[in-house]
């Protein structure tokens, strides 16, 4: 036997809604996450003002969001989603799509199907490499991504020209060593690595977002096995051989085609909704309500779902349906979703012998009616597995790039002409100088926060220990001055080198206007240090003199304690961080507000009146570790801890002031508008609260004008 080094490779399969990324065996097939942890990108963009947000960042509902990219390579004049597109998308001559958006001051900005797919792929990259570094792939350098090679999963039999737009794409994003398989072997090839022994035929049906694929796999039996000669590291021996025999797709068939009947539905049968259209607002907002109602209807045979502000005057409307509804809506969709399985079964020859197996993934065979439809066809006997998830063609496709005999696998293209190479070279060379700018945006954005930082942190030193030193009316009205500036637009339209300057001068003039402070705060904090590094030794003495053992042992402990002190353990941890997010130490704050909070859980026995009491300390709790991820700009991990802080109560108008700077910070205008007017009702004096309304009310009247701008400039 030979023993083959196996190579490094990565699967993407790209779908309507989210990208799934996996590593090959060289790396234990580990799923690629975002950078907040999540195991899938969204397969969309979004551009706002001179940034663009890539994958989880492309937020908000504007015309400036584009989603279902991959769709975007053939778009058609009668795709069932394009309807519900807000973003305007336009096919021209040579069959390309061409998206109009506002980007850096450009009202028409266009971009191609391929220029935004690269955009996600090239955010991709940089994820695969962090993670490969993580697990141990410190020997990558600069020009790693040569030594990577990229296996991106397609629908069965898809065109050419599709083909030749993922490539285009692919390059434009830096990924330099690519291939295509066809998703139908990339399942196979995750079937046979969960299965390795199993022999016969088997049915695989995914019906995902926007697109139904169905394939047939033969597996190979043991004789044939062994005839296999070559034996990876990662195996230390072959799994049998499989053939794809049949396989078919459409990308009229799927999840969303269900929202779909659904919104047609009760926009036609509801007076209140007669006047929806698709790709407005409330149209957004119904599409919103037809995907809760199906993922409902799927768990039980009828659901209710309220749709806010989507009714005539922005009233509520409730929508009813039940599975048998839903069921009649869809009879066209079962009726085709029969007829490919049939067709592929008779493609394969098996449509009088059946199959051996049959797997089914993707959201859309959670579906009722969809499983009726499978098994009408292969028989109600016939067990229907879920043992392939959605990284499966992920999965597939990297360890299809293992393979000896990976070139018989991988879908064949042409080689590049010099017009395509052309047109690669000038398409990388876009996102190149697209990704400078997000490095400006970002140093800029950056600046801009630190001089907001300091406008918060001095504002809040006022009431601190040292406040009276700060001069009163001086410093109030520089920092007015300064917060005028942060939201005004000469600070939106600021080039680096301005921002830079305005950080400077500000950093100087506040030193210097307020000397005797900062003098003040760090003496004090050298003090602080001092004591500190004296406790630490006498710590190490006391320790040292008891023969060792867990100093912290509070920390870990599930004991029983009296309410009493398993306070006084929560309080030392939460003035421990009150005290280190003054002094800046955000990260070592935040750990110490999730350890108090975790002690929280720790209480026993508790009267109703003390359930209260530690449910108002959560919230203090969480509303100030949402605080600490604020600073540190994670505003994900922000977000999850005001919404567990109104989780608790619903009347404290600080968690909805916080949430909503949290939404405003992650451009979320309508949703930061929603929680601040919420903080208002509660606390109607609140200066803070009514100055972030006055933000958030500039930024929504910004997004119209620029809405406004885009509508003339399509319509003229």
């Amino acid at each position: 036997m030979t023993t083959i080094t196996i190579p490094t490779t990565v699967g993407i399969d790209i779908g309507a809604e989210t990208t799934k990324v996996v590593l090959g065996s060289a790396y234990s097939c580990e799923i690629v996450r975002t950078d907040t942890g999540l195991h899938s990108f969204p397969t969309a963009i979004s551009f706002q003002g001179q940034s663009r947000h890539v994958g989880e960042t492309a937020t908000g509902t504007t015309s400036n969001k584009i989603v279902h990219l991959n769709r975007l390579f053939l778009l058609e004049d009668n795709d069932f989603l394009k309807e519900y597109y807000i973003f305007d998308a336009k096919t021209s001559n040579d069959g390309t799509t061409h998206v109009t958006v506002e980007y850096q001051g450009d009202t028409s900005k266009e971009f191609s199907a391929s220029a935004l797919v690269a955009m996600l792929l090239s955010s991709i990259q940089k994820n695969v490499q962090a993670t490969m570094r993580r697990m141990g792939g410190s020997n990558l350098d600069e020009d790693s991504s040569s030594k990577i090679s990229y296996i991106l999963s397609i629908p069965p039999k898809s065109t050419p020209e599709f083909c030749e737009q993922l490539l285009d794409a692919a390059y434009a994003g830096g990924l330099e060593t690519v291939q295509l398989v066809d998703s139908s072997t990339a399942y196979a090839a995750t079937y046979r690595r969960k299965f390795p022994d199993f022999q016969g035929t088997c049915l695989v049906i995914d019906m995902g977002h926007g697109q139904t694929s169905v394939s047939i796999a033969k597996f190979g039996t043991k004789q044939e096995r062994e005839t296999e000669d070559i034996e990876t590291e990662e195996t230390n021996g072959s799994s049998p051989p499989f053939q794809i025999v049949a396989s078919k797709s459409t990308a009229s068939l799927g999840a969303a085609s269900v929202d779909d009947k659904l919104w047609k539905h009760f926009q036609s049968t509801n007076p209140k909704l007669s006047q929806i259209r698709p790709n407005s607002k409330a149209g957004q907002r119904l599409l919103a309500g037809c995907h809760k109602m199906k993922h409902l209807l799927s768990q039980l045979p009828e659901g209710s779902v309220t749709v806010e502000n989507v009714g005539e005057n922005d009233t509520d409307v409730v929508l009813q349906a039940t599975r048998s509804i839903l069921a009649e809506l869809c009879s066209d969709d079962a009726e085709t979703l029969r007829t490919i399985i049939q067709d592929v079964l008779h493609e394969a020859g098996l449509a009088d012998t059946g199959v051996d197996a049959v797997e089914i993934l993707g959201g859309g065979c959670r579906i009722p009616w969809v499983q009726t439809a499978i098994q009408t066809i292969v028989g109600s006997e016939k067990t229907l597995s879920k043992s392939l998830d959605d990284t499966s063609a992920a999965l597939g496709a990297a360890v299809v790039g293992e393979s000896a005999n990976v070139s018989e696998v991988v879908v064949t293209v042409p080689e590049p002409s010099t017009e395509v190479l052309e047109r690669r070279k000038n398409l990388r060379e876009e996102e190149i100088a697209m990704e400078t700018l997000d490095l400006e945006e970002k140093a800029k954005s950056d600046l801009r926060n630190k001089i907001e930082t300091m406008v918060l942190e001095l504002r809040s030193a006022k009431q601190g220990k040292h406040g009276g030193l700060l001069p009163g009316d001086a410093l109030e009205s520089y920092l007015n001055e300064l917060d005028d500036w942060i939201y005004s637009e000469e600070a939106d339209n600021a080039n680096l080198q301005s921002m830079t300057d305005k950080w400077d001068d500000t950093n100087t003039k506040i030193k210097d206007m307020c000397a005797e402070y900062f003098d003040a705060v760090e003496k004090e904090q050298k003090a602080k240090e001092k004591e500190m590094e004296e406790e630490a030794k006498k710590a190490q003495l006391e320790e040292a003199m008891n023969g060792g053992g867990d100093v912290d042992e509070e920390d870990h402990d599930n004991r029983r304690l009296p309410k009493k002190r398993r306070m006084e353990i929560v309080m030392k941890n939460k003035n421990e961080a009150t005290e280190l997010f003054k002094d800046g130490n955000w990260k070592f704050a935040a750990a110490r507000y999730t350890k108090a909070l975790s002690h929280c859980a720790k209480f026993v026995d508790l009267s109703p009146e003390d359930t209260e009491e530690v449910n108002e300390l959560k919230v203090t709790l969480n509303l100030n570790l949402a605080l600490a991820y604020t600073k540190m700009s994670n505003f994900d991990q922000a977000l999850r801890c005001t919404n567990e802080a109104l989780v608790l109560t619903d009347s404290n108008p600080k968690a909805f002031y916080r949430r909503a700077s949290i939404y405003y910070e992650k451009k979320r205008w309508d949703d930061a508008k929603s929680d601040i007017a919420k903080a208002t009702k509660l606390a109607p004096d609140d200066k803070a609260i009514l100055k972030l309304a006055e933000r958030i009310n500039l930024q929504l009247k910004k997004q119209k004008e620029r809405e406004k701008k885009m509508a003339a400039k399509m319509f003229s």
